[in-house]
Order: structure tokens, then sequence, then C-alpha cells
């Protein structure tokens, strides 16, 4: 079988997708290329920056074994890790297989580096702790930060959080720094924020656990909550599938996180509900209204209504 290479991987992307992921990184487009001769280009640039070393170094231990698993010719039904590694152009297909570029490959070595993987490990916890800004802080200096990071007993606990910060891919980066606050991307400009922002001044950080912190950026809203846990089981017990119950949930969960009004909730949650009788939607609203006082919320840098009002 002929060598795979990250050209061939880059095919996968259309001419317009590939044209202005050229642009990303300088690499020129002129009149007449064709795909292979930018596929090409491409890659020779993504080489000469460092960019799959760097891709690398953002794995987590689950999609690193996935990597693994592909290059050793095996197979893997770790789907998320998969579109993780094919989304990073780690990995490609050729005729419906899994395939792991030779440039890729040759960058390997990196795994047995102790001081490169520990940075790994520090880069990817980072990663995971900025869910925490997205959702419960939206602006938050790297002291703050720091408390969050050193929860995790297997990173360096004097690391470097804004130049680990910096090593991680545009890409992959779900805030910006500025100066040494990590910022949710428009947060301090944006007048639809300005509420958010005067309203958290009266609230300290609320600097979740590690596994709260795992939670928020595994499945992007907070599961561990008893009260909405009480929710997804009343709508799973009445007949609601179960996977789009949780979808259901995590909307409602986005309106409480912003601070919508109860009321709000409570109607956007009934108008799928169909109710045997006002007992049971009764039941219900108060089962809500549990919910709606537990949950952390971003005007509240992360606080509960139940936590501010005692």
């Amino acid at each position: 079988m002929d060598k795979f290479l990250l050209s061939e991987c880059l095919e996968k992307y259309s001419m317009e997708s590939l044209t202005a992921y050229c642009a990303e990184y300088g690499v020129e487009v002129k009149k007449g290329d064709d795909q292979k001769i930018l596929t090409r280009e491409l890659a020779e640039a993504l080489q000469e920056e460092n960019v799959i070393a760097r891709r690398l170094g953002i794995l987590d231990d689950k999609s690193m074994h996935a990597l693994l698993t592909i290059a050793a010719g095996k197979e893997t039904d770790d789907d998320d890790s998969i579109d993780a590694l094919d989304g990073l152009d780690l990995v490609g297909r050729r005729d419906e297989t899994y395939l792991v570029p030779e440039e890729v490959r040759a960058e390997f070595s990196l795994f047995d580096d102790k001081a490169w993987m520990q940075k790994r490990t520090d880069r990817v916890w980072l990663m995971q702790c900025l869910s925490v800004v997205s959702h419960y802080w939206a602006d938050a200096p790297a002291s703050v930060m720091q408390e969050l990071f050193v929860k995790n007993d297997k990173v360096s606990k004097d690391a470097d959080l804004v130049s680990l910060f910096k090593d991680i891919p545009v890409s992959e980066q779900t805030c910006v720094m500025i100066g040494n606050h990590f910022v949710v991307r428009g947060w301090r400009t944006s007048q639809v924020f300005s509420v958010y922002r005067e309203k958290q001044k009266k609230y300290s950080f609320y600097i979740p656990s590690a596994e709260e912190a795992m939670d928020l950026y595994v499945n992007d809203y907070d599961t561990l909550e008893e009260n909405g846990q009480k929710v997804l089981n009343w709508l799973v017990k009445n007949g609601a599938d179960k996977g789009e119950a949780g979808l259901f949930l995590h909307e409602l969960w986005n309106d409480i996180n912003y601070g919508h009004p109860e009321a709000e909730v409570i109607r956007n949650s009934e108008a799928v509900i169909t109710f045997e009788n006002h007992e049971e939607q009764e039941d219900f609203r108060k089962m809500i209204h549990a919910w709606y006082r537990a949950s952390r919320r971003l005007d509240l840098r992360g606080h509960t209504l139940a936590e501010v009002m005692s």
C-alpha cells in the first residue's frame, strides 16, 4: 500500500474550504491551482509551522489512545475521538478506512518525552477549565484560573497558564487572552453583555471542583446538578426520548445560565409538554423552580440564586 500522506488527508476539503485553510497558513493560491497542488503546499506549510506537533499537544488521553490504535492498524469504536482527530487532520480516510498520515507518525517520538507529555496534560486540562470561563465567568484573571487549575492533581502546580494558552491552536481556543485575562470573545465590547458585566461586579468568582469543570467540558452544561436530573428523569418517565430530553434540558439550562426569568423558562418548558392534570403541572413547576434556584449562572459569576439569596 502506498504511504498515506498529509496531503491526501487534506483532500477531504472542498476547494472553497481549502482556499480559506491555505490563507490561514500563508499559502498563496494561484489561478489554475488544482486541489492536489494546494493540499501538497498546505501540508508543507503545516509541517514548517510545527502545526502537527501543536495539535498532538492538545490531545487528551482518550484521543491519543485512539490515534495510536489507528496507527497500529487496529479498529476503534471511539467515534468521538475519531471525529476530534479527523477535525485536527491527524487522521484521514482512504477507502473508508481511517489512516494516520506519515507526517503525523513522524512526531510520535514526542510521546516518549516526559516533559512534553506533562505539558500536554497541563494544556489539555487548561482547555477543559476554559469551559468554566465560557459558562460561568466570561472574564477571569489568570490568578482565578490558577485556583481552578491546581484542583487537578495531575498537572504542574507552577504551570504558566498564559504560555500554555498560547500553545493551543487558535482554532481550538474558546476564549481570547486580553492582558492576563481569559475572556469570552466580544464580552468586554458587546452591548448585549453590558447588563451581565455590571451585575457580575457584585459577586466573587465561584470556583468549581475539578469534577464540575470536567462535566461542563464534556457535556457543555451542568449534568451533575441533582434538581436538573430530577427534571430529566421526570421527562423520560413520562415518555420522552432520553436523548431528546437531554437536548431540551440543555436549552433550558442555557436560558437559566444566562439569567432569563423563571417564568420564561417555565413557559418554554411547558410549551412541549401535555399534562394529565393541574396537580401534575404544579409538581413540574416546583421542580423547575428548584432547578432554577440551584443552577449556576453567568450573571452571578457561577453562583446560584439560592447561594446569593441566603
